[in-house]
């Protein structure tokens, strides 16, 4: 799986102004450790949908806004295991805000983005670490969706001696609502029963 890089990227002088649902498109590189080795970086594609609020300005004098991650679809074949590892949002679980924030006084950018979700991971059609919290961070932001590295603060697990450690996020990009849902069906339907 490739990311197009067709699509338009916007510099930005400040946090987008009015709440908006965003759809976006990201590559995520694991490192798959099988019995304490790295055996493989597993690519993979991310779609990721998040309703995001209006900027305010907190009780630190400095501007953020908050947003939820709605939905979250992420596949990648896995060589060394011969399988698809996918992560999705945990269904029927309340997700926990996220929030991006300025790191000065008097302007939006460069800013810290912080995802939080709860998450489901299979490996294949079997779930292998259910209701997985986990925590990402970026920092320096200079754009939203943010254009550097974003990192996956906690490994998790895909069966007995089999983990993923620390992850990171690169290549983010918006992407449309309509090419958003047609990819996150196809994701959906490699892990159906």
């Amino acid at each position: 799986m490739s990311i197009a890089t067709d699509v338009v990227q916007r510099p930005m002088e400040a946090f987008p102004p009015e709440p908006e649902l965003e759809h976006e498109r990201s590559e995520l590189s694991l490192p798959l450790v099988v019995d304490g080795e790295v055996k493989e970086v597993i690519r993979m594609e991310s779609l990721l949908k998040m309703q995001r609020s209006a900027p305010v300005l907190n009780a630190a004098g400095v501007r953020q806004f908050e947003f939820i991650i709605v939905e979250w679809e992420v596949a990648g074949f896995c060589e060394t295991l011969g399988d698809w590892v996918q992560i999705t949002l945990s269904p029927n679980i309340p997700q926990p805000k996220s929030v991006c924030v300025s790191q000065q006084h008097g302007s939006d950018y460069p800013a810290i983005i912080v995802y939080n979700a709860i998450m489901d991971v299979y490996l294949g059609k079997r779930l292998v670490d259910p209701q997985y919290v986990g925590l990402a961070v970026g920092a320096d932001v200079m754009q939203i969706p943010p254009r550097n590295h974003v990192h996956f603060q906690k490994a998790f697990n895909l069966g007995e001696g089999l983990d993923i450690m620390s992850a990171s996020c690169a290549t983010m990009a918006s992407m449309p609502p309509e090419e958003w849902e047609t990819k996150a069906t196809e994701f959906r339907r490699l892990r159906a029963n």
